[in-house]
């Protein structure tokens, strides 16, 4: 059904089928309201830099409104959260939540360093996942689909270059569990501007 957002979703579902809903925000792009996270009371002396951006209160305070956008989109997921409980679907429903590129600051979003490609990734199903576990296994997005289809007992097509993490996800360990992935490749992205005047290529890394 065609709905402007979660809550609508679920009440126009069919009862007896399978479910599927992407939650998107605009948080936490840019732009944002300077001084947003000042503002709401966080103590930018409080902040912890990363050691490659310069530390000077403009940029601490260009980072704390960053932090307030997610900390916006942590309470849009909380309410999802909140409506799939009411509906009694938390128990057996994948929830994943992820980010789909670093943090909007040099040397992160388009970049291949680390804080460029290692981005957030938290998956909840009660009732098949052991929650509280931290494992360091390469994941790349290309994954989701084909651990959906095997989660659902449909076959995973040959073709799809992803490869399914469900026994990553079903296994009982911490760390390195089971090396579905024994490295993930990334490339830099280009849709971004990294340079003054008519080029808007970037470079390359």
């Amino acid at each position: 059904p065609h709905c402007r957002n979660f809550a609508q979703f679920m009440k126009k579902r069919p009862d007896d089928r399978p479910f599927c809903f992407w939650l998107g925000s605009h948080d936490p792009h840019r732009p944002y309201k300077q001084g947003s996270g000042a503002d709401s009371g966080m103590k930018l002396d409080d902040i912890e830099l990363p050691a490659c951006f310069p530390d000077s209160e403009a940029v601490r305070s260009d980072v704390a409104d960053y932090f307030w956008e997610v900390q916006r989109f942590d309470r849009q997921v909380a309410n999802a959260l909140k409506i799939l409980e009411e509906a009694g679907e938390t128990e057996n429903t994948i929830v994943v939540m992820t980010g789909d590129h670093g943090m909007p600051f040099p040397r992160c979003k388009t970049q291949l360093y680390d804080s460029g490609v290692h981005t957030p990734l938290a998956i909840k199903w009660p009732a098949e996942v052991k929650g509280g576990r931290e494992v360091t296994d390469f994941v790349n997005a290309i994954d989701f689909a084909p651990t959906f289809l095997e989660a659902a007992g449909v076959t995973v097509p040959a073709q799809m270059t992803g490869k399914s993490i469900l026994n990553v996800l079903t296994a009982t360990g911490t760390g390195r569990v089971k090396a579905v992935n024994d490295h993930t490749i990334v490339g830099r992205e280009r849709h971004c501007p990294s340079q003054e005047g008519d080029c808007g290529g970037g470079y390359p890394m």
